[in-house]
């Protein structure tokens, strides 16, 4: 059995990232579901844009915003890697600012994930492929989103907290796509053998970062290259067209 681990009470104010916006990036009240708040976000929207990524961050009660390092880093190597094809939306749940409405015990994030997706498809259209990505608390409440949505591609769980949260077998049942879990081997709140059993369980592919924490302070660029290589199959491809030239 997992050891559970109880999170201190959250800081009234919260310490949290400095807002960066990417220069190829627009900002915008995205829309939640019908009756729900509205959320701040940022989009980059290429013209010709063939896949989406939606990122999905960590816990907002202690700290964590759409401009928390690790989701930076991923939509910064994004943004690198595939400028002309990928559309990236990170946003805020609610009650983070400043995104409308309050803390929903991550049950309402859940609707503010269906949200992103929503938002990302109207923009790139229905065929286009999504890849939903999720740190920490992200990973809890954008793979229910992602399932209950539907018609996500792939997903990718980045530092699990399964001593905090409770991932069941049904979530996984109910998404048909990919999915990929990333692991440093220091996590607080998730052993390697802990990480072992929920990939099994949600039929997961598992890569382990050695000495690497929850935050992945020893390279957070390492671990982004990882995850988009995942998230965005068609740079593999590309590759190796351009090696058969």
């Amino acid at each position: 059995m997992p050891r559970v681990f109880h999170l201190p009470d959250p800081p009234a104010n919260p310490e949290r990232s400095p807002e960066v916006f990417l220069p190829t990036e627009t900002r915008l009240m995205m829309p939640g579901l019908p009756g729900e708040p509205s959320l701040d976000a940022a989009m980059r929207l290429p013209r010709d844009a063939t896949r989406g990524v939606v990122l999905c961050h960590p816990h907002p009660l202690y700290g964590g915003t759409m401009h928390s390092a690790v989701i930076l880093a991923i939509a910064k190597v994004l943004a690198e890697k595939a400028p002309e094809t990928t559309a990236v939306l990170r946003f805020n749940y609610r009650g983070v600012p400043s995104s409308e409405g309050t803390y929903g015990q991550g049950l309402a994030e859940v609707s503010d994930v269906r949200a992103a997706i929503r938002e990302l498809r109207a923009n790139i259209g229905q065929k286009a492929p999504i890849t939903l990505v999720g740190f920490s608390f992200g990973t809890w409440v954008g793979l229910r989103g992602a399932a209950l949505e539907g018609g996500i591609e792939r997903v990718a769980l980045i530092a699990p907290a399964v001593r905090i949260f409770t991932f069941v077998r049904e979530d996984a049942a109910r998404f048909e796509g990919r999915l990929a879990m990333y692991l440093g081997t220091e996590d607080d709140f998730c052993s390697v053998d802990e990480a072992q059993v929920l990939a099994a369980d949600l039929g997961a592919s598992l890569e382990l970062f050695e000495g690497f924490e929850h935050y992945f302070l020893k390279g957070r660029r390492r671990l982004a290259d990882r995850v988009v290589e995942f998230a965005v199959p068609e740079l593999a491809q590309g590759r190796a067209e351009n090696t058969e030239l």
